[in-house]
């Protein structure tokens, strides 16, 4: 057993403390019974050409993906990523719902921040929002998302309090300035837009469609024509129920003035419901 000297800044003070431990994971368990967890986590991403699209502007749907990456670091900073809830609570994080509000579009070769952090937690969710800046330290877009715990064996969601969670995380104020919407539009035949098969390079480690994949197939159902003529402003989706390798999903649109809907189906269990607010140019 090694004695471990950990020096912890709270609230602008430094402080060392003592512990005899084993091991990293240790130290933040401790940590977290005498701190308030004051946890942010910053990541730089370079915009990358597989992050652009046609016109070298961040894509839609790696927004999803980017503040997702950034998320999850932030989660394994206090022992709360998959990796480690599976192995040692059986269970996995799963997002209800989702959203992103973009203020301005950044080019090739541009440097983006995302700082993640806690904005609200409940009983059985947790709400974490990941705000994205320039090197101008201006802000580009904001994403939140909702996550429940998920049982391994029994695929129900359980209660935060029987997870390897901080009974006393530092909550941020919310960026946005709306609560979700309640998407429960009426869709028929004439909605319709296209087939889309789940492959294998859709599934993520909780071994169904990672939620930023929804993000996509509901991009891939606009024309580049359409983007053309409008600049997206906000982007909200819903997670229902799992979808998995093999089956095929059915999405379907409804416009609307200044904003679509949309919903995927497999056969006819609902999967996710979502839209997208846009202005035109």
């Amino acid at each position: 057993m090694n004695l471990q000297i950990v020096i912890c800044r709270v609230d602008n003070k430094v402080e060392i403390i003592h512990f005899l431990l084993y091991n990293r994971s240790q130290i933040r368990q401790k940590l977290m019974e005498v701190t308030t967890m004051k946890i942010k986590c910053k990541k730089e991403y370079k915009m990358d050409y597989s992050f652009l699209d046609k016109d070298l502007k961040l894509k839609v749907n790696e927004c999803f993906n980017l503040a997702q990456n950034t998320a999850t670091e932030y989660f394994e900073k206090f022992n709360g990523d998959n990796i480690y809830v599976r192995e040692k609570d059986n269970a996995v994080w799963v997002v209800t719902k989702s959203k992103i509000h973009i203020y301005k579009n950044i080019s090739w070769l541009d440097i983006l921040t995302g700082e993640s952090y806690t904005s609200m937690v409940k009983p059985i969710r947790v709400e974490t929002e990941t705000k994205f800046t320039d090197s101008n330290n201006e802000l580009v877009f904001i994403a939140s998302q909702q996550s429940c715990p998920l049982d391994i064996d029994t695929r129900k969601i359980r209660k935060i309090d029987t997870l390897t969670f901080p009974k006393d995380m530092e909550i941020d104020n919310s960026l946005f300035k709306n609560d979700y919407q309640k998407l429960n539009d009426i869709f028929n035949k004439t909605n319709f837009v296209y087939e889309q098969k789940v492959y294998s390079q859709d599934i993520d480690y909780s071994n169904h469609v990672n939620n930023t994949v929804y993000a996509r197939y509901i991009m891939n159902s606009l024309s580049n024509e359409f983007l053309d003529r409008i600049n997206i402003t906000d982007v909200e989706i819903h997670y229902i129920a799992e979808s998995k390798e093999g089956q095929i999903l059915k999405i379907y649109k409804k416009e609307k003035e200044n904003s679509i809907e949309f919903l995927i189906k497999e056969r006819e269990r609902e999967i996710i419901r979502a839209s997208i607010s846009y202005k035109n140019k």
